[in-house]
């Protein structure tokens, strides 16, 4: 089954469902024919996609794919190679809130054209100002590119180094809190006789 069979075939399933529904709940036999129409329409322009499909000789599909296909869900993806560096791939955009803020503004401005001028006004402001936060936002991502987190382990070069260096503790000790030295463990001229460590 292809996508616009599938399509064709859920709007059928709405029109005949809500037709039934419509008229038990009124009994009002326009409404119902309008609404049967609506299913029996698009229902048979699925059937055709899906003959002709059949007649190409197209891919055969498990009766899963067909329903998840049926109910609007995409396909499991394919099976790809692990190392998609060399693959031309798309660039998707980063996630933001911006679409469903603009989403919801043209919501507001159209309710507002049955209500009230204030909430056309109000949906006009919404829409606008994200408007403006999804063209910066997209404006951002060209300019400076994909901020992303550095995930990569640090290189095992770079530890031999670190390790030669003193730690941060030994930097800041205080050489008043070490203890004194035996005076007999000290090299050097002096007055006294030399201790046992310097025969």
């Amino acid at each position: 089954m292809t996508d616009e069979a599938a399509v064709m075939l859920r709007v059928s399933a709405f029109g005949f469902v809500a037709g039934a529904i419509y008229w038990f709940l009124s009994y009002e036999w326009l409404g119902t024919v309008a609404l049967l129409l609506l299913g029996a329409g698009p229902g048979f322009a699925g059937l055709i996609l899906v003959h002709e499909q059949r007649q190409r000789g197209g891919a055969a599909e498990s009766r899963a794919n067909t329903l998840r296909r049926f109910a609007g869900f995409p396909p499991r993806d394919p099976e790809g190679p692990d190392d998609l560096e060399a693959e031309d791939l798309g660039v998707l955009p980063l996630p933001t809130i911006w679409p469903f803020a603009a989403g919801l503004g043209v919501a507001i401005l159209l309710t507002g054209l049955i209500y009230g001028l204030w909430l056309v006004v109000l949906g006009a402001g919404i829409c606008a100002y994200a408007t403006w936060g999804w063209l910066a936002a997209v404006n951002r991502e060209n300019r400076y590119g994909r901020v992303m987190a550095d995930t990569r382990p640090s290189s095992p070069a770079a530890a031999p180094a670190e390790a030669t260096g003193p730690t941060p503790a030994a930097a800041a000790r205080d050489p008043a809190e070490e203890p004194p030295q035996r005076p007999g463990r000290r090299r050097g001229r002096g007055r006294g006789r030399s201790g046992p460590a310097d025969g």
